[in-house]
C-alpha cells in the first residue's frame, strides 16, 4: 500500500511522518477496489466497520511491515480509533493512530528504524521547528 511520506528533519538524524488522512484514503481505496463498490464513512456503523477493519494486521501491510530475508514482522500492528466530529451529528468522523508508547490519539506518527514501532512526537521528543514569524520579527528589529 504506497503512503505518502514526508520526512522530518531532526537534529541528527531523519524521520518519517505518517499521516492519518493519508493512510485512511488509501485503506478506503484498497477495501473500494476488492469489494468492488464505493467505501463510503456516513454512519457511526461504517466508521465502526471500517475501524475494525484497519485494526486487523492482515489487512495492510503497513501494519505488519516484514524482514525480506526472514518473513518476520517487526512490530504487530498498529491500532486505529475514530471519534464522531464536533461539526455535529452525521457531519463525519475522525480518525486517529493510536501511538503504540502513551497510548494517545494522534494523527502523526513518526518512525526512522523499521525496528521500533511509530510513535507520536512527544514520545520520540521532537522539537517543532521554528516559526518563520518570529525570525521576521526579530529581523525587522535589528534593522537601522
Amino acid at each position: 500500500m504506497p503512503i505518502k511520506q514526508t520526512q522530518v528533519q531532526d537534529e541528527e538524524r531523519l524521520i518519517e511522518r505518517i499521516d492519518i488522512y493519508d493512510y485512511l484514503r488509501t485503506f478506503l481505496r484498497e477495501l473500494s477496489n476488492k469489494e468492488e463498490k464505493q467505501t463510503e464513512i456516513k454512519t457511526e456503523l461504517d466508521a465502526l466497520r471500517v475501524k475494525d477493519l484497519m485494526n486487523v494486521p492482515a489487512n495492510t501491510i503497513f501494519k505488519s511491515l516484514e524482514n525480506i530475508r526472514n518473513e518476520q514482522s517487526y512490530w504487530k500492528y498498529q491500532e486505529v480509533d475514530y471519534v464522531p466530529s464536533n461539526l455535529g451529528k452525521g457531519r463525519g468522523y475522525l480518525f486517529y493512530f493510536i501511538c503504540s508508547s502513551c497510548e494517545k490519539r494522534v494523527k502523526f506518527l513518526y518512525f526512522h528504524t523499521y525496528i521500533e514501532p511509530p510513535m507520536c512526537r512527544k514520545c520520540y521528543r521532537l522539537p517543532y521547528s521554528k516559526s518563520p514569524y518570529s525570525q521576521r520579527k526579530l529581523s525587522r528589529w535589528s534593522r537601522p
